[in-house]
């Protein structure tokens, strides 16, 4: 495989550039919904872990613990408390105590956030769906698989990068 086409050079350019955009877009709604830091990344967390929409592979909805949010963030305990204090005061999400286990804390987000994240969101997922309808099923498979393996690369080489500089 030729590592220097120009061609692939440019795809891979895209792809950082489409990456990009979408890493601003999402600081974007975090801006205009007052969330700073983590808080934006954490928010997502929860919304994605209340959702059972096959989009992050979540097919159960199973609502996220503080314990796996700081996980999921890198994040101390102490630090995620407070994470979660201040979405809880911005009205964000909520802590609700476990039905089968009432020691156990899960947060869910709250109907505005919910709100504020399909109405901004939504515009994007249309425009995105109007480009892809521009492409034939066959093309569409080519591109998912080259978007999956490109993620799973990518996932790997946070996984291995991860407390090494």
């Amino acid at each position: 495989m030729e590592r220097h086409n120009p061609g692939r050079r440019r795809t891979a350019d895209h792809l950082y550039a489409s990456a990009l955009s979408l890493a601003r877009t999402g600081e974007t709604f975090d801006r205009l919904r007052g969330l700073q830091g983590v808080e934006g990344e954490a928010l997502l967390l929860v919304l994605e872990a209340s959702r059972a929409d096959g989009r992050s592979g979540v097919t159960e909805p199973e609502p996220i613990t503080p314990g796996r949010l700081g996980r999921e963030l890198r994040l101390p305990s102490a630090s995620v408390t407070a994470v979660v204090d201040r979405l809880e005061r911005g009205g964000h999400l909520r802590r609700v105590r476990d039905t089968g286990d009432r020691r156990k804390v899960l947060l869910l987000p709250t109907e505005e956030a919910e709100r504020a994240h399909t109405t901004y969101w939504g515009g994007l997922d249309e425009r995105i769906v109007e480009v892809m309808e521009r492409f034939s099923p066959e093309e569409l498979s080519i591109v998912d698989r080259f978007l999956r393996g490109a993620t799973a690369v990518t996932e790997g080489y946070r996984a291995e990068r991860e407390g090494h500089p």
